[in-house]
């Protein structure tokens, strides 16, 4: 009986997947809704900065930039009746919007490998904003091109991101960081940003990293933690480069021109670009890795 019963079981799972079924038993056992967070919550609530959070578990995650100036983020969800339902909560405090757009709560037995479809559009607005990332079983495709960006904050885990920055933000960005395990991160334009300091941290991850964009002359300070990782990191040949790296088994390997050995040990290696000291630009880095592989081209 236990065996006819698990025959059943993968001839109709067979079945299921010949079909053409998604994660959803069809489109019809879909639900829809739409949040959002306008330009007159933060004027009627006096606030003169904006928090924006995206707490999402189990999702296809879309953002764009948009052009309506009215509208500071909208989230269209798809989700099914026997997941979460997705919520938007608001409040404000001392002059402090905080915004949370989350998977939510259960509201029916939630089935294993749910995905939630976020299709997410973020207007043309002013505030300065504090953006925070806390993604779990994610796949998504974020453009952050012109916000007013002071600080971005990755919390992934079993994710898979793209961040493109398409654009100069309209702040200079004081702070990047993140950090996660099984992750998948790749970041254009970072330059764009024309960031402070970039932190990251991971195992058993991939970063790629793209640094060109508009930088503004000054100092930019980069520091890495990783294990068991691989790191691609693509600066721009317009700058001046210092790499640090403390290693265990994690080779280093600069490409491009310019680059000169400072230190060469099997612990630790640095180099750094003949024409630093003459760029208004300088990019720093300070990475620690084990067992990982270590990249940088400049180009």
């Amino acid at each position: 009986m236990k065996k006819l019963t698990v025959f059943l079981s993968l001839i109709f799972t067979l079945l299921f997947l010949s079909a053409g079924f998604t994660a959803y038993a069809d489109d019809t056992a879909l639900m829809e809704k739409t949040l959002v967070l306008t330009k007159d919550d933060l004027t009627n609530a006096g606030a003169t900065t904006l928090i924006l959070f995206f707490e999402i578990g189990g999702a296809k995650v879309n953002i764009v930039q948009g052009t309506d100036e009215n509208i500071i983020c909208q989230a269209v969800v798809k989700y099914s009746l026997d997941t979460l339902e997705p919520i938007l909560t608001k409040k404000s405090t001392d002059g402090t919007y905080t915004a949370t757009f989350e998977s939510g709560k259960i509201i029916g037995q939630q089935p294993p490998d749910i995905t939630h479809e976020w299709e997410i559009t973020i207007g043309k607005y002013d505030t300065d904003t504090d953006l925070f990332f806390a993604l779990g079983g994610v796949v998504a495709d974020v453009d952050l091109g012109g916000m007013p960006l002071k600080n971005l904050a990755l919390d992934l885990g079993g994710v898979s991101m793209s961040i493109d920055f398409s654009s100069p933000t309209t702040r200079t960005v004081e702070n990047v960081i993140g950090g996660g395990g099984g992750v998948y991160l790749a970041m254009m334009n970072i330059g764009n940003t024309n960031f402070q300091k970039l932190g990251l941290t991971g195992g058993g991850c991939a970063f790629d990293l793209d640094f060109h964009g508009a930088f503004q002359v000054g100092k930019h300070y980069v520091g890495i933690v990783l294990a068991a990782f691989d790191l691609n990191a693509t600066v721009p040949a317009g700058a001046g480069e210092q790499v640090k790296v403390y290693s265990m088994l994690a080779p280093l390997i600069v490409t491009g021109e310019g680059w000169e050995s400072v230190v060469h040990r099997p612990t630790y290696k640095e180099y750094i670009t003949e024409d630093y000291d003459t760029q208004g630009i300088q990019l720093n880095f300070n990475i620690t890795a084990i067992a990982s592989n270590v990249l940088i081209d400049r180009n």
